[in-house]
């Protein structure tokens, strides 16, 4: 705790595991997780209960059922409540849904509009998706919502990896053209602390993409 006598929120980003289908652009698809991502998604929770018991008082996942399946049986194996919000879902990727990286660059004729995505997010949309803008604008209500909390809580979050990002910017007040600064691999874990205090509220950064 950086502020005497703050009142602490703290929430732990979890991306989800591998899909079915592996590696693509996926967006809402609504592909449930394979095999695999479960054990991923397993073996990141175990790490975060290092003493063998749950360090949360609830749950917070994604309507997707690559999240939200995974949320529902851990809530159940913890004894734990479990909210789904929408406004968790991941970017809306409009042509691009359930194509691999490969398939939408043919598609795109030469046109490298995913480059330009990862350059500068504020400027290129996937077409037919949803905008940058529209998106922060989105996630940010979650995370309103999360900051909401009763202080003292602390809370799992089942979610994508541009909602990881979208969230992270929340905290670190990044440009927009900065909204997917992190490129974290399936099962990813962060840690954000909230805290509230005689000077206002701050949030911090523990750690990122364990």
């Amino acid at each position: 705790m950086r502020f005497p006598d703050a009142e602490v929120t703290t929430l732990d980003l979890i991306r989800h595991g591998e899909p079915v289908g592996g590696r693509m652009l996926r967006g809402t698809t609504d592909h449930p997780l394979s095999e695999r991502g479960w054990q991923q998604m397993q073996a990141a929770i175990d790490a975060l209960m290092s003493d063998g018991m749950p360090p949360w008082d609830a749950i917070v996942t994604s309507p997707l059922a690559r999240c939200r399946e995974f949320a529902l049986w851990l809530g159940e194996e913890l004894d734990l409540p479990v909210t789904v919000e929408p406004d968790l879902a991941e970017m809306a990727l409009g042509d691009w849904e359930g194509r691999t990286h490969a398939e939408v660059r043919a598609l795109e004729q030469g046109d490298d509009r995913q480059a330009a995505l990862w350059h500068d997010p504020s400027r290129t949309s996937p077409p037919g998706g949803e905008s940058a803008a529209a998106f922060d604008i989105r996630v940010g209500s979650a995370w309103q919502g999360l900051l909401e909390e009763p202080p003292g809580r602390h809370l799992l979050v089942v979610c994508h990896l541009f909602v990881t990002n979208a969230l992270l910017r929340q905290v670190l007040e990044q440009p927009l053209s900065r909204i997917l600064a992190f490129d974290l691999p399936y099962a990813a874990t962060c840690r954000i602390r909230h805290e509230r205090h005689a000077l206002g509220e701050t949030s911090l950064v523990e750690w990122i993409g364990r």
